[in-house]
This record gives structure tokens, sequence and C-alpha cells, in this order.
């Protein structure tokens, strides 16, 4: 059996800010909450976020990991993105066929948009 990805989690400092930003982001509510461990579930994939303090775990939080995450529409996300006041990282451009941008996430994490473009 080849590897298969079925979930990715990021490490926030607070649960409840972390979920209200992605429950906006997403526009979808979080389908698990507790102080530990979060998660949004999608059709073949599980977000989670999880807070380290909970284990007493001493983990990096903000640029552990990049999650990419494609949209329907770069500029509505990007125009929502910034009226949450978050940090651009990258700006708005075109790389091959993908228009994509990267932002800070309110716990420090890096997350990258895209879109494919027609």
């Amino acid at each position: 059996m080849k590897p298969r990805i079925n979930a990715l989690y990021l490490s926030v400092k607070d649960m409840k800010r972390a979920v209200k930003f992605y429950e906006n982001v997403f526009n979808v509510k979080v389908s698990l909450f507790n102080e530990r461990i979060s998660s949004f579930d999608f059709e073949i994939f599980t977000f989670l976020l999880f807070n380290p303090k909970i284990d007493n775990e001493k983990l990096l939080i903000g640029n552990n990991i990049i999650p990419n995450i494609e949209v329907e529409n770069i500029k509505k996300m990007l125009k929502l993105i910034k009226n949450k006041e978050c940090e651009i990282i990258m700006p708005l451009k075109k790389i091959d066929k993908y228009s994509i941008f990267q932002t800070r996430d309110t716990e420090g994490n890096i997350i990258e948009f895209y879109q494919l473009e027609n």
C-alpha cells in the first residue's frame, strides 16, 4: 500500500482564536473542538489544530509546515485575509498556472492559498 496522507495538524497557542480564524477562512464549522485538539473534516482530508501545552509538549509554533489550500476565488480570499489584518508573507503572484499568496494565521503559522488558472 502506498502511503496516504489523510490529515495534517498545526500547532496553536490559542485554540479558540485559531478555530474562529479557520472557521471563517474555510467557511465551515469545526467538527471537533476542545482545548487540546480541534478538527475540520473535509471529504477526504482532516485539518487539525493542536495545542501542545495541554500535553506539556514543546513544539515550534509558526512556520513549521505550510498548508497549501486551494480556493475558488483567490482575490476574494486575499480580501478576507486582509480584513483579518493578517500579515501577507508573499503577495499575490502568478506562478506557472497558479495564482498564489502566503499569509500568517492568527497563531503565526504560514499558510498558502492558491487558485488554478483556466
